[in-house]
């Protein structure tokens, strides 16, 4: 939050410069789009808790596994906000706040599950969101009056957020309940490259259409579970003696987990990295 408050505060600043003093070109770009990401170990976790009671209820006699299965993360959705400056009609130089996140709630992971004659949902809503902050390099090449071509390359850091809950209830019930909530956020670095192609309407108004590669992992993530144990987020498969299963999960702990029980323990990895395409407006002071 107080990164997205310094950008506003130097746009505000900048704006009320009058165009002599700052002898630049001023740009606001506003822009949405789809963001493709690579959520390798979010999948695999969500995998796992739906194989581990399908196998869970495979060799119970009193549990059924009724239907359900669970999407893929792959697509998410992005936001940004940019402050462009222009040294020349060639080179530009931009400062941006954004926003993406991808989620999955109760109806995109339910799963019925008979238990001892009765009907159960369960679901395991997950949602995982990044707040970058980048300073970005244009090369742009006009075709024309109105069109142009450009090419940005950018870094910055990126905030990333994690949070996973288990939910049930009887089918019956109108309201979940959540045993089981995890919590937990850090910060990383990112990078991108992309192409983009804009158009001006006139001197003030125009819009744009971007692709971006963007690389943004981030790991040792941090924050608190369902018992309000502070901690940090963990990857891991554990294991299931009842159906003898090797279930891969994610949770905030306390400590790292050991054991027998338990392998493959590492902090989890948080991947933003992926492609995205957005079209915006750009407005020129």
């Amino acid at each position: 939050m107080k990164k997205a408050l310094a950008v506003a505060a130097l746009g505000a600043v900048l704006l009320i410069l009058p165009r002599s003093s700052s002898g630049l070109d001023i740009q606001l770009r506003l822009s949405s789009g789809l963001w493709q990401m690579n959520l390798g170990e979010v999948n695999a976790a969500l995998a796992g808790w739906r194989e581990g009671l399908k196998q869970s209820a495979d060799v119970d006699a009193n549990m059924q596994f009724v239907s359900g299965d669970i999407s893929r993360f792959r697509l998410g959705v992005d936001f940004e906000a940019e402050l462009l400056l222009s040294f020349s009609r060639w080179i530009k130089l931009g400062l941006s706040a954004g926003y993406g996140y991808g989620s999955l709630d109760e109806e995109g992971t339910l799963l019925t599950i008979e238990e001892a004659g009765t009907l159960y949902e369960r679901a395991c809503p997950t949602k995982v969101s990044a707040f970058p902050l980048l300073v970005s390099g244009y090369f742009n090449v006009p075709l024309g009056p109105k069109f142009n071509v450009y090419l940005r390359a950018g870094a910055g850091v990126v905030q990333a957020r994690y949070v996973s809950r288990e939910a049930q209830k009887k089918v019956t019930d109108k309201r979940f309940t959540y045993p089981v909530y995890d919590n937990a956020k850090a910060g990383g670095l990112s990078y991108l490259g992309g192409l983009g192609l804009s158009y001006s309407f006139d001197q003030s108004l125009g819009f744009f259409i971007e692709a971006v590669a963007r690389s943004a992992r981030v790991d040792g993530l941090t924050g608190e579970n369902r018992l309000e144990q502070k901690g940090t987020l963990y990857s891991y498969e554990e294991y299931l003696p009842q159906s003898g299963f090797w279930r891969p999960t994610m949770h905030v702990l306390p400590e790292e987990p050991d054991g027998a029980n338990v392998r493959n323990v590492h902090e989890a990895v948080i991947d933003f990295s992926g492609y995205s395409i957005k079209i915006g407006l750009f407005l020129k002071f």
